[in-house]
């Protein structure tokens, strides 16, 4: 089978060049699977351009926060639930993690109640902060489980959803050519503070058939993308938190926390059975938030702290474009898969040569499969591989899950041709127990012939752990069942002699 002109991503599919995609300062994206990117409200904070949008979803808290204070005591009426905030995945933006698609989950009940409950105790001061310049969304992740960048982004994105409309309108109607060009009906907006209520609105957008259905694509300024954690988050503040008391001028306060903070870590027996505090991360962690509960002005100062850094973000943390969705990468791999042909007898057969094909161009490409000096992730390699399935005759379907955890991918052609992939990490942790028992269970639970692994390494060491695992399960590498790729950095090909 060959594969002729793919059209993987936006500029493919609407036959302009990546140049004009990426001049007008927008994501190329992939439009075959989700691209690793996402809203951060804090670079729509720190870029003056963005500062209405900013605005907007400040003013947007500040009216649910009177609606919370309102109604304190009462739980989330359904129809306010329903109204302000549960909003769909903006699925046309193709950004997140699904590998199969761009279908995402959304905001629900989990995200609403937290917002809900927060406006009314750690965010009552929202908008009217004495201590940083401005009120920050992501606040609402330092205090809740289960709220992270996704959330933060999905709901970021809805509330300047007009905007991104309009941006990708402007786009549309100035370099598309106009067959790709349709009006559309879309929902929820624009918000109008003075009724309370939502608007949908009609805007002359790309084009798209997915999977037979007729949709929209959006484009998503570049410079208002990251794809680590937001600016503001959990994680960096744990990190930084003995920084953040340290920074506090008030004598009083800052002795207070650490007490607080001190008591409230657990307790363990040491060696000589004595009770002594249990400096242990998990601790720390659960003595932080604790504190957090009791003193919620200290996540005003980690924010001061984050404000005074908005140059840093701005130059550090906005998601470089190959780095997202691997334009450059994954545009050799096409031009190479354009030329080759593939065995369509069977799924293996498919699979194993789309496998040896991926090999052959990770390990012979000169640029470093490391992004700042950070290795891909199982997630970012799925969806590289994802990239060379395009145009297959055989279903590549991912992360399949029939109850004890999903496979990477299962490849069939009707019931009676199927197999499985699971690509890994040569430094997971789990590999072994993987390696021994994973592709049997998914071979039963699935019903599938055969089920392929293949291990990425990036460094030396890792290698020697494959090799040290490998040998103690007694398998090798056949590349039939188990195959090896090599991502260790290349030296360039005029030094090798």
């Amino acid at each position: 089978m060959e594969v002729n002109n793919p059209k993987i991503y936006f500029s493919d599919y609407f036959e302009i060049s990546h140049d004009t995609v990426e001049n007008y300062g927008a994501l190329d994206i992939a439009l075959v699977c989700d691209n690793p990117a996402f809203v951060d409200p804090f670079l729509l904070f720190a870029n003056p351009k963005y500062k209405e949008q900013h605005a907007f979803i400040i003013k947007y808290l500040e009216f649910l926060r009177d609606k919370s204070i309102s109604n304190t005591g009462k739980e989330l009426d359904s129809g306010d639930f329903q109204h302000y905030y549960k909003f769909s995945e903006v699925k046309q933006a193709w950004l997140g993690y699904s590998v199969d698609g761009n279908a995402g989950l959304g905001l629900g009940p989990l995200f609403a109640g937290s917002l809900y409950r927060n406006l009314i105790n750690i965010f009552a001061d929202f908008g009217e902060e004495k201590i940083t310049k401005s009120a920050h969304l992501e606040k609402l992740c330092l205090v809740e489980e289960g709220v992270g960048i996704d959330k933060v982004s999905d709901f970021a994105l809805n509330l300047i959803k007009e905007f991104v409309l309009e941006y990708t309108q402007e786009f549309a109607l100035k370099y598309l050519d106009q067959r790709f060009v349709k009006e559309f009906a879309v929902k929820k907006t624009s918000f109008d503070f003075d009724t309370g209520l939502w608007k949908d609105g009609r805007f002359k957008l790309p084009l798209f058939e997915y999977n037979n259905e007729i949709d929209f694509v959006l484009l998503v300024p570049q410079d208002i993308l990251t794809r680590e954690d937001t600016w503001i988050s959990k994680n960096d503040f744990l990190k930084n938190s003995i920084k953040i008391f340290s920074s506090i001028q008030n004598d009083e306060l800052r002795t207070k926390l650490n007490k607080y903070f001190y008591d409230s870590l657990q307790t363990k027996l040491n060696n000589n059975k004595q009770l002594v505090k249990d400096e242990s991360q998990k601790s720390k962690k659960t003595a932080l938030l604790n504190t957090i509960l009791a003193y919620p002005k200290i996540l005003d100062y980690y924010i001061k702290q984050k404000e005074k850094e908005s140059d840093i973000a701005l130059t550090k943390h906005i998601a470089i474009p190959e780095e997202v969705n691997f334009y450059f990468d994954t545009g050799y791999i096409q031009k190479s898969l354009a030329n080759k042909s593939f065995d369509k007898i069977t799924s293996l057969a498919d699979c194993v040569d789309r496998i040896n094909f991926f090999k052959q161009v990770l390990e012979s490409n000169s640029k470093d499969l490391q992004i700042k000096g950070t290795k891909l992730q199982e997630k970012q390699l799925q969806l590289m591989f994802k990239m060379t399935t395009f145009g297959s005759l055989f279903d590549y379907n991912t992360e399949v899950n029939n109850g004890r955890g999903p496979i990477d991918f299962v490849i069939s052609m009707g019931s009676s041709d199927k197999i499985g992939l699971e690509l890994k990490l040569a430094s997971n942790t789990k590999l072994k127990q993987n390696l021994l028992n994973q592709g049997k269970i998914y071979q039963i639970d699935s019903n599938l012939k055969h089920v392929i692994t293949v291990i990425f390494f990036f460094e030396d060491e890792e290698i020697r752990r494959v090799n040290g695992i490998l040998t103690e399960l007694g398998k090798q590498i056949d590349n039939y069942e188990l195959f090896l790729i090599d991502c260790r950095k290349k030296g360039s090909a005029s030094n090798v002699k």
